[in-house]
This record gives C-alpha cells, sequence and structure tokens, in this order.
C-alpha cells in the first residue's frame, strides 16, 4: 500500500528533528570542554598572575571634625592570588581635622622593584549634633506662658557654646517644654523636658545700697532703692520711707511686691541719723580734671570720702566718667574759666556754662545743675569786663532762676595763693576747722602739692569725729557777699 502524502511529510519531519539532535550531541561533545579548558587557563591566569592588589582600600573617606587623623589604606600587596607580598607604601599630602574640606593623600606601592600610585581623597565632614545638657528634671512654666530662665548648656565640637542659640518652646497638650538648637553645618539636636503649669515663686529684691546705712542729721536723706524681678510677671515696687534726718535714731525703709500669681516679697532697710561730733566738710576741687585727678579719686576710694568736683574743659572724659561713676558729685565751673570771656556779658557766660554742662552729659549721662563762679561770687575781677553791668549780681540771680545752684567756700586751702606745699595746705584747712558747722573746702586738683595734701585732711577730720560728704542742691552752699 502506498504512503499518503501527509504521512511522508511526517516522516521527513522526523527525519530532520533526528538529524538536528545529532549535530547537537556533536557540538556539545566538541564545544564544551574547549570552552572549560578555555575558562580554567583564564582562571589559572588571573590566579598566578603578578600585579598589585587591594583590599578594603576606599578611594574617598569621611573623618570626623576634630578628631585623629589615621592612615587607612586596607591591604594593598604585589603578587597573585595564592601568594600577595604587603606593599612598602610612601604617602605624601595633609590633613586638617580642624578645617571641613576635602584632602587628596598619593601613595606609592612599591614591591619587588615594581611601583604603583593611588589616590584616597579624605572629607573631613561635622556630621555631629550639639550636646545639650540641663540640669532640671521639670519645668515650670507661668500661667501667662512665659518659660521662666533655667539652667542649660550646649557646647558642639565644631560651633562651641550655643547656649544663646537654642530655641526653647512649651507644648502645653503634651506636657513639655523642648530645647532645640541647629549647629552652622545643619545638625540639629533637641531636648524635651517634663513641664507643668504654675508659680509658686515669690518676686526678689535687691537693694542697691545695702541693708544699713548711716547718715548724719541735717543731711537731706536720698534713699538709694531698690530693684525687683520675678520669674514670670513685671512687677512694680512698693517703697515706705519713714526717714526723719532732722531727728537722730534708727529708721526702716521697707519695700514690697507682689506678683500675679499673689507671691509677695518684702525687704528693709536700716537708716541710722547720726549727729556728726564736729561737723560735715565738704572736699571740693575746681578747675580739672587733670594728671593728677587720677591718684587723687585713689586716696578719695581709700578712705570711701565722696568729694566735689567744679570741672572744666580740661583733662579726659575718662576721668570725668570715674568721678561720677564712683559717687562724687560734678559741679560745673565753666568750660574755657577764661575772666575776659565769660564775664563780658550773661550770653557769654551761659554759652560757656552750658557747653561744661554738655560735655559733662556726654562724658556721663548726667545733666548737673551744681555750680562754682570762677574766683566765687564774690570776684571783683569781672569788673575789669562787665562793662559796669553788675555782671556777678545779675548772674547769681540768673543762675538760680535757670534752676542752678551755685556753691561758694567758707575754708581756702590757698593753693590758688599763698600755699605752696602739702604741708601748707593740710595746716590751712585745719587750722579753720570748728566744732559743729559745715565747711566747704576749696582746693584745686591740677595742683599736684594740694592734692598730697588731702590723704592728711582726711585722717584729720575722720580722727576728730568730721563726717565728710558731697555737695548736693540742698546741702550748705557757704555763699559770699557780692561785690560787682
Amino acid at each position: 500500500m502506498s504512503k499518503s502524502k501527509e504521512e511522508e511529510k511526517e516522516e521527513k519531519k522526523e527525519e530532520e528533528k533526528e538529524k538536528v539532535s545529532k549535530n547537537r550531541n556533536l557540538f556539545l561533545k566538541i564545544f564544551l570542554p574547549l570552552l572549560f579548558l578555555s575558562a580554567t587557563g583564564i582562571l589559572l591566569f588571573i590566579a598566578f598572575k603578578q600585579d598589585f592588589n587591594t583590599t578594603g582600600f576606599l578611594k574617598t573617606r569621611k573623618i570626623s571634625y576634630g578628631s585623629e587623623y589615621q592612615e587607612d589604606f586596607g591591604r594593598i600587596c604585589y603578587g597573585s592570588v595564592f601568594d600577595c607580598k604587603d606593599a612598602e607604601l610612601e604617602t605624601s599630602g595633609t590633613v586638617d581635622t580642624k578645617a571641613l574640606g576635602e584632602y587628596e593623600i598619593l601613595i606609592k606601592a612599591k614591591a619587588n622593584g615594581n611601583e604603583a600610585e593611588l589616590k584616597q581623597k579624605i572629607a573631613v565632614v561635622d556630621e555631629e549634633a550639639p550636646v545639650i545638657s540641663a540640669e532640671v528634671e521639670q519645668i515650670r512654666v507661668c500661667p501667662n506662658g512665659k518659660i521662666p530662665a533655667f539652667t542649660y548648656a550646649i557646647q558642639d565640637n565644631f560651633d562651641g557654646e550655643l547656649t544663646d542659640k537654642a530655641t526653647i518652646t512649651h507644648d502645653g497638650d503634651k506636657g513639655v517644654v523642648t530645647i532645640l538648637v541647629e549647629d552652622s553645618n545643619k545638625n540639629i539636636a533637641t531636648k524635651v523636658i517634663p513641664a507643668v503649669v504654675g508659680d509658686s515663686e515669690a518676686p526678689i529684691i535687691t537693694m542697691n545700697d545695702g541693708e544699713s546705712v548711716v547718715t548724719y542729721i541735717g543731711i537731706p536723706y536720698n534713699d538709694a532703692g531698690a530693684n525687683v524681678v520675678d520669674n514670670c510677671d513685671e512687677v512694680s515696687l512698693n517703697t515706705e520711707n519713714a526717714v526723719n534726718t532732722n531727728s537722730v535714731g534708727t529708721y526702716i525703709v521697707e519695700y514690697s511686691a507682689v506678683d500675679n500669681s499673689g507671691n509677695t516679697a518684702s525687704a528693709k532697710r536700716s537708716v541710722e541719723v547720726r549727729k556728726p561730733e564736729n561737723g560735715i566738710i565738704y572736699l571740693t576741687f575746681d578747675d580739672g580734671p587733670s594728671v593728677h585727678t587720677g591718684r587723687l579719686l585713689d586716696v578719695l576710694k581709700k578712705y570711701n570720702v565722696k568729694a566735689t568736683f567744679f570741672v572744666t574743659g580740661a583733662g579726659s572724659d575718662d576721668l570725668l566718667r570715674r568721678e561720677y561713676n564712683e559717687g562724687h558729685s560734678i559741679g560745673l565751673h565753666t568750660y574755657t574759666h577764661d575772666y575776659a570771656y565769660i564775664y563780658q556779658n550773661e550770653e557769654t557766660y551761659f554759652a560757656d556754662l552750658l557747653r561744661v554742662q554738655n560735655r559733662v552729659k556726654n562724658a556721663t549721662g548726667y545733666t548737673s545743675m551744681l555750680m562754682r563762679f570762677p574766683g566765687g561770687s564774690s570776684n571783683t575781677i569781672s569788673t575789669k569786663y562787665d562793662g559796669g553791668q553788675k555782671i556777678m549780681s545779675r548772674l547769681a540771680k540768673a543762675v538760680q532762676e535757670r534752676g542752678f545752684t551755685y556753691f561758694d567756700w567758707n575754708i581756702s586751702s590757698g593753693d590758688a595763693g599763698g600755699a605752696y606745699t602739702s604741708s601748707q595746705v593740710y595746716n590751712t584747712v585745719v587750722s579753720h576747722l570748728g566744732h559743729g558747722g559745715s565747711y566747704v573746702v576749696l582746693q584745686h586738683d591740677i595742683k599736684g602739692f594740694s592734692v598730697d595734701a588731702v590723704e592728711s585732711i582726711i585722717q584729720y577730720g575722720l580722727s576728730h569725729g568730721y563726717v565728710f560728704m558731697p555737695l548736693t542742691a540742698s546741702s550748705f552752699a557757704a555763699h559770699h557777699g557780692i561785690n560787682n
């Protein structure tokens, strides 16, 4: 029986499949062994190849700012996989860990007469957050939402002290206070502290001049006052001053303050009013400041004696400030002390007086209204320059109308004429001291010998029951009779 066409086609397909299969098997039998032999050869070549090899070598390393730089190149060797000996390394380049940035280290590797070069980049970075430390375990937040000051500190490895850079917030819902700070390299640190709302802390009153003060009868008492601060609120200080300097005795000045939560504070100052055994000495110095004023201030400070300086345009502003800051009275003696100019008329006098007043104000912040006429109110030298206007009579009235208080003296040291040594000044002053009165002593701190006498005058006064005081607007003025 003959085969159909379909059967013949099927037989041909089977014959072709069998032929392909035989060819594939032949290929695998020949090619795979060759491929295996080639791969093995390559691996053996690699394994036994002599060259520089690295293990654990980083082309770029990060190190922290401020840390100690140490070389780290992993392992660099020369040889094969099976036999690799460490290479001798030479390095160049520096790394400053106190300066952020990138640095490059050049590495020369040597082995068996062979050399190779590698490069490693070192990045000095600051990725360290600031460190916040706080001494409180809980913070009491004020009812008005204010967070009272508490002790904490922030240090950063790069920026140093960052305590004043912190942001402090209160989350009432969570009951916490959070300290947050960011350094200059964007590293952020936070510290969360438990918080409660309330105020049980009283205001704090600080007295400006101690709890005990001595003054003397007849001298107006100006209380130094006190300052008050509160952890939560702006509070006012209430003062009750019962001091009566017309009567000897001990008096009390009372201070009190109440905050918005009802917390109260109080303080007292005891003021003893005494009667001087012999009287009050007002040391006054004209025409300065000068090169001698500094050591005069040293002597006054040594004995805690306050004096009065009638100043001009001379000397340094630093000395003016020191006079004022050390508690002495600053009076005005005109700027130029030029009789021919200041005593022409009222306009020239006041122009010069206001000029020195502005100098004192600019140097100290204080507007002085105390003054002394050059030559005193009784001078007659002014008659040479005023054209018969009786300038001193006019000025004595005018200065008082403008709110000034002028002072003369009742003891002259003679240092402007007649006395030329410190002993002469000393003898002149102490010989004119009486008993129980007020004594305004005229000296000049531009005269070195007169300044030299001051310590002895103070020692005499203290040992003989006198009290030294600075002049004020209500002090004894020792006015002279006006002669022009």
